[in-house]
């Protein structure tokens, strides 16, 4: 493939390519047996632990599991819950925080007793926030419940984290990374049950809640494989990063610069065909 700087973007955006746009005008040609939120649930569960590029561990802390409508309905339920003030975050966090007037504190500055939510992997580093091992230390030292946003980890690969360690509380996954921006389901992954608008969701409106969405995902997760992304593009990651004088970094849409600030690659890996599925 030939590659040139110009190809390089300031926006990320979700990998798209034929075979992940045929899941969709497949599911909407054809017909589908119905998959209820219930039902999805263990299998998406299983889908996500199957990564092979990353090293998450620990599933077993969480044994509270529910359908969510994507990593935006895990935060936002958050925020209903303990209320704009009621959790703090790191500086760096992504826009939608600033958008709502909540800023950012530096590891470090975190207030005892409040619950921090966090991105993890995050854009800026295009993977693990460098200073993950210092934030867990100082969470433990201070009472500071951790709450994790891994929407971006459908593409991420070196992410390490055991979720037994007893500050984190819950975890918020997405499949919409995958050209599923059209569905976004997700789940979130609890110590304990809370009230709050994914639980209502899930336990009392049920059994026929949305099953159009969850039966789309059953397929999708049936079709694109976990680690789909870096499984098919992973060499061209390294090959534009070769040619281009770049970066390789655990994301595989994000390269960076020899000053460190990254840039999207997605609409340079869908010029490739894809080799495997």
């Amino acid at each position: 493939m030939t590659w040139n700087h110009n190809q390089l973007s300031p926006t990320f955006s979700p990998l798209r390519d034929d075979f992940l746009v045929k899941v969709q005008t497949d599911w909407f040609a054809e017909s589908h047996p119905v998959v209820t939120n219930q039902q999805l649930i263990p299998r998406l569960n299983e889908w996500f632990q199957s990564t092979r590029v990353n090293n998450l561990t620990g599933w077993h802390s969480f044994p509270c599991v529910d359908i969510t409508m994507g990593c935006t309905h895990y935060i936002e339920s958050l925020v209903i819950r303990l209320g704009w003030d009621g959790f703090q975050i790191l500086n760096h966090e992504y826009a939608y925080y600033s958008f709502n007037g909540k800023w950012g504190v530096n590891a470090g500055d975190l207030e005892p007793n409040k619950p921090l939510l966090i991105t993890i992997p995050h854009y800026t580093w295009a993977g693990v926030r460098p200073e993950w091992n210092a934030v867990l230390r100082e969470c433990e030292q201070k009472n500071i419940d951790i709450h994790i946003d891994m929407a971006w980890i459908t593409l991420a690969k070196n992410v390490n984290i055991d979720f037994s360690h007893p500050c984190i509380q819950s975890v918020g996954m997405s499949i919409s990374k995958y050209s599923m921006q059209w569905n976004r389901v997700g789940l979130r992954y609890s110590r304990q049950r809370t009230m709050d608008s994914i639980t209502m969701f899930n336990h009392y409106y049920q059994p026929g809640t949305n099953s159009s969405q969850s039966s789309c995902a059953a397929r999708a997760i049936e079709t694109i494989p976990r680690d789909y992304g870096w499984n098919t593009y992973g060499r061209h990651h390294q090959d534009i990063c070769n040619t281009l004088d770049l970066n390789a970094t655990d994301l595989v849409h994000v390269v960076k610069d020899k000053d460190n600030k990254p840039w999207g690659i997605t609409e340079m890996l869908m010029t490739v065909v894809p080799e495997s599925k």
